[in-house]
């Protein structure tokens, strides 16, 4: 009995891979979507507090033209309006005692400043529903196979093409078109040294990549009426660099009034994974909070940690026009680090430009073979 062949098997669904999804499982059902994780919508999910329903970590869209793209575009999907009024916050920070506008890093930019720029801009779209109810829209209107607590742990290629996809080191699915929504960085493991030149594999491998740790807090009593974004750094320069975040509006809870905040910093890749150096950052981003506001942190109903990873990076890799692995010619890359907007924006951007270039939708692309920065999105 031979085995069955999808048209699309996307590779990941968060925000990327159910834009995919959605989108090309309108002109075929035989698409089947893919994740790691027993659900759906990756890290754009909603989490529950003592103040209700939350964003998993901070979320932010920039008014700025990709912007309004991005959103007009998921507008379409969704079939709904998005779009609200723009809010005017210009970001406030904590000097010589007090907090005042801020102006920017000088000359003194973290490593990670790309990741965190769009939070500086100050000028945020007001969306009307959250991000994480975008994912849930999204799995509603889907209409293809999908296939929960399955690891694609190899491509195999025969022939320039991807033959088929190990599933958790054992299973193997097949399909004619592979859409890849996952880290950057796996792409060295998934295809392996025969796939790809010497040179990518190592690039792949060695690039510096970023991880967002995000803090989210619960505090006792309302805090700040300021909805801007706060951006936090302390009077010296360190290897951790600063932090973001926002104050969420008071609710009345049956205990009382409680405020939650969010607060996003960056980690290389590398060094997440030791615990010394993530509590060092989370410590930080504590301190900052406390000395703009010294009674902020006292009697914290709930804090909650969520790690982010490689969401960024600073490597490139070059893709062929179409947005395919050079040498691959169905294995298509829609990861939002590789896009060079950030965040959600990113997230939405990337999965345009590979639909257009599969020919589903139309998007004007600056030319026929790009070299992207790594970047990811919340």
């Amino acid at each position: 009995m031979s085995q069955h062949i999808y048209d699309y098997a996307i590779v990941g669904s968060g925000l990327t891979g159910l834009i995919c999804a959605t989108r090309l499982a309108q002109d075929t059902k035989n698409v089947v979507l893919l994740d790691g994780l027993d659900h759906l919508g990756g890290i754009n999910r909603p989490i529950s507090f003592p103040t209700g329903i939350l964003n998993n970590g901070l979320r932010f869209v920039s008014d700025s033209p990709s912007g309004r793209q991005a959103l007009l575009f998921l507008e379409d999907l969704l079939g709904l309006k998005l779009i609200g009024e723009t809010l005017s916050h210009p970001p406030l920070t904590f000097e010589e005692g007090k907090l005042r506008e801020f102006v920017g890093f000088g000359d003194h930019p973290p490593e990670f400043y790309e990741q965190i720029r769009p939070l500086t801009t100050g000028q945020e779209i007001q969306t009307t529903l959250e991000p994480y109810q975008w994912t849930q829209l999204l799995q509603e209107k889907y209409q293809g196979a999908t296939m929960p607590r399955s690891f694609v742990t190899k491509f195999q290629i025969e022939e320039g093409k991807v033959h088929q996809l190990t599933i958790n080191g054992a299973k193997t699915i097949r399909a004619a078109n592979v859409i890849y929504t996952g880290h950057v960085k796996q792409l060295a493991t998934l295809l392996g040294r025969d796939a790809l030149a010497p040179r990518v594999h190592q690039k792949l491998s060695k690039n510096v990549y970023w991880t967002a740790l995000c803090l989210d807090l619960c505090h006792a009593k309302p805090v700040t009426e300021s909805a801007a974004i706060h951006i936090l750094n302390g009077t010296t320069q360190d290897e951790i660099g600063p932090c973001a975040g926002r104050f969420l509006p008071v609710v009345e809870t049956e205990k009382g009034l409680m405020q939650a905040s969010q607060w996003v910093t960056f980690l290389e890749e590398e060094v997440t994974e030791d615990s010394e150096i993530v509590g060092t950052a989370l410590k930080k981003i504590k301190r900052q909070i406390k000395r703009a506001y010294p009674e902020a942190l006292e009697g914290l109903v709930r804090e909650r940690i969520m790690v982010a990873p490689m969401i960024g990076g600073d490597g490139e890799l070059k893709l062929s026009g179409d947005q395919t692995v050079p040498g691959i010619e169905n294995l298509w890359v829609a990861s939002a680090a590789m896009s060079p907007e950030h965040g959600l924006v990113g997230s939405i951007q990337q999965a345009r430009l590979v639909l257009a270039s599969l020919g589903i939708d139309k998007m004007e692309t600056e030319s026929s073979e790009q070299e992207i920065i790594e970047e990811t999105s919340l």
